[in-house]
């Protein structure tokens, strides 16, 4: 019976996503001009040391005005340990989808209108806290965007080793249980 629940367990565990959900304050500087918003949700996913970050349905909001720019994302980048948190760094062209929050439509977000757009991205995180910069190259419009996110992610379900992420860990702490008992 112990050998079956501890193989149940490492199958569940190994089919989890690493993905973390950060709810970010998030601070835009364009021109000077500063906006900042709450509740900006922003997803980090990971496996074997390489991470994607996400910033979907992106605004700039200024004295009442929304502009719906869209989703930000980078996938591949390879992250470095050290001091207790991961760092990734990015710094290529992306393309800005279109968001889906239900309240714009597919025409109504410009961000893909702009094609590929330099980027330069570098957060930090843990389990539980995220610090991300992204500048937004718009040379077009001989503008950078600046924007600053800072975020703290909810403790996550099946963290029984408390590391801030389910894993293979997890799973280790379980059979250490099982096997104590």
């Amino acid at each position: 019976m112990k050998k079956a629940f501890i193989m149940l367990a490492a199958i569940c565990c190994s089919l989890a996503l690493n993905a973390t959900i950060y709810t970010c304050h998030i601070k835009v500087v364009v021109n000077g001009t500063v906006s900042e918003q709450d509740e900006v949700p922003v997803v980090v996913t990971g496996s074997n040391g390489v991470y994607d970050l996400s910033l979907n349905n992106f605004c700039l909001s200024a004295e009442g005005f929304t502009m719906p720019v869209g989703n930000i994302a980078v996938s591949g980048v390879e992250g470095v340990d050290e001091y207790g948190y991961t760092t990734i760094k990015y710094n290529n062209p992306i393309t800005i989808t279109p968001g889906n929050d239900g309240v714009h439509s597919q025409d109504e977000w410009i961000g893909p209108l702009l094609g590929e757009v330099p980027i330069d991205l570098t957060a930090r995180f843990t389990g539980t806290a995220l610090d991300a910069n992204i500048d937004i190259v718009l040379a077009v419009m001989g503008q950078t965007i600046g924007v600053s996110l800072f975020g703290v992610a909810p403790a996550i379900k099946g963290d029984v080793n408390d590391d801030g992420e389910v894993s293979i860990s997890d799973v280790n702490s379980v059979i250490d249980i099982i096997l104590s008992e």
